[in-house]
């Protein structure tokens, strides 16, 4: 399991809606790598993962990129450096992301900033920066959709050449388009997961990154950023990830099964990136059309993490994380899978995905642990599977939160 096809995946998680995945990032990244190999070859690695990076702050706020409106005059706004300041402090946890992070934390400041508190000299915008800051521009203009958009986009933010950038990276993306086979492929959504991965391998990795601990920090990453989309469910899949581990160890499963279930409990919910964020934080009860809408995440988690060919052990991570709302009688979602057809640790993680949620502070179904066992029982042959909610309650009731005389008496 690489780090930089985690990185692409999370990077298309947080360009969905519950409509399309819009991919702004990836066509960001692709882009901001060939400048970088025009102009300053030697910084294309750290563009390339900083274009897909850089809006990772804005997650679940108006100013994401799938949000802001086509006016590029924003890229100037005190807003746009505080989702840069975001994306970079999440940044630097990454082993070997320094400097990518120290890009995304410049890229809306101008080259020769309209600000006052913004002036500077070219020389104190980094390149790497400047970037950024055109692909991020170029992007909002819709350059990177079609070949109406590109020309009709190009020609709206030309004027901002030697404010915002410098010259030299202005005539490069000019120059670039020339390529217009590379453009095309680019424009078609279904050549993007081929193009990224073909990135990838050319472009490598950060060694420090594409370590074991790389790999445990971007999946944590996954969610840090799902605490940023809905707050008020805040620490939910690291809980979750944990009692699903614990769970795991206590029915037997091997070493390695248990670790994916931690892993898929700290992932299981990146759909809900492509859900609206007032419909996560909605109080009361939703409506029916509103619940198929939030339903829809499930599905959304299978589609981030499956959306790279040939990467079948974040294929096997994504079929567990996504299925963790699949019901024992078969009336879940998002596939219907039932009993044994769900595969044991979604089960596993469905049972701990529900008990954090009842007896969590944030959670909007608030029980005691007492509560939350009861309503286990309850549902266990209907929507969860009888043995791991027989197993969670002894690992429970052997950790001291209840007792069987409370379950009787609740």
């Amino acid at each position: 399991m690489g780090p930089a096809h985690l990185l692409a995946a999370l990077s298309y998680a947080t360009d969905l809606d519950y409509e399309k995945c819009h991919c702004n990032s990836w066509r960001m990244a692709l882009v901001a790598q060939r400048l970088a190999l025009m102009v300053a070859p030697e910084i294309r690695q750290d563009v390339f993962y900083g274009a897909l990076m850089q809006h990772i702050g804005s997650v679940g706020t108006s100013d994401h990129i799938i949000y802001v409106n086509k006016d590029h005059r924003r890229a100037d706004d005190s807003n746009g450096l505080d989702h840069c300041s975001k994306s970079s402090i999440i940044l630097r946890w990454l082993p070997g992301m320094q400097s990518i992070a120290q890009y995304v934390s410049e890229h809306h400041r101008w080259y020769r900033g309209l600000r006052r508190e913004d002036r500077a000299t070219g020389g104190e915008i980094q390149l790497g920066s400047q970037i950024l800051g055109l692909v991020d521009i170029a992007s909002q203009t819709d350059c990177f959709r079609s070949p109406i958009t590109l020309s009709t986009g190009l020609h709206a933010i030309a004027g901002l050449t030697g404010r915002a950038w410098r010259r030299e990276l202005w005539i490069a993306l000019v120059e670039s388009t020339k390529d217009s086979k590379f453009y095309l492929r680019m424009m078609n959504t279904a050549a993007l997961p081929s193009m990224i991965l073909e990135a990838i391998e050319e472009i490598g990795v950060p060694p420090a990154l594409d370590t074991d601990t790389g790999v445990e920090r971007v999946l944590h990453l996954f969610s840090v950023l799902v605490d940023l989309k809905d707050r008020s469910t805040a620490g939910h899949s690291l809980r979750t990830a944990s009692y699903a581990k614990s769970l795991a160890t206590y029915m037997g499963l091997s070493h390695e099964d248990t670790h994916q279930a931690y892993r898929a409990g700290l992932v299981h919910d990146c759909g809900r990136f492509g859900i609206p964020t007032d419909l996560l934080s909605k109080p009361g009860r939703l409506s029916s059309r509103e619940m198929e809408i939030v339903r829809l995440h499930a599905g959304m988690t299978i589609k981030a993490l499956t959306c790279l060919p040939m990467t079948t052990d974040i294929c096997e991570l994504a079929n567990i994380a996504g299925h963790d709302h699949e019901r024992f009688d078969g009336q879940g979602y998002p596939d219907k899978l039932q009993g044994n057809d769900i595969p044991l640790i979604s089960r596993i993680l469905g049972v701990a995905d529900a008990f954090d949620a009842m007896v969590s502070s944030t959670g909007y179904r608030l029980l005691t642990p007492r509560g939350a066992a009861v309503r286990l029982v309850q549902n266990a042959g209907s929507q969860f599977d009888p043995q791991v909610v027989d197993a969670m309650l002894t690992m429970v009731r052997e950790s001291g939160l209840l007792n069987e005389r409370q379950i009787r008496a609740a």
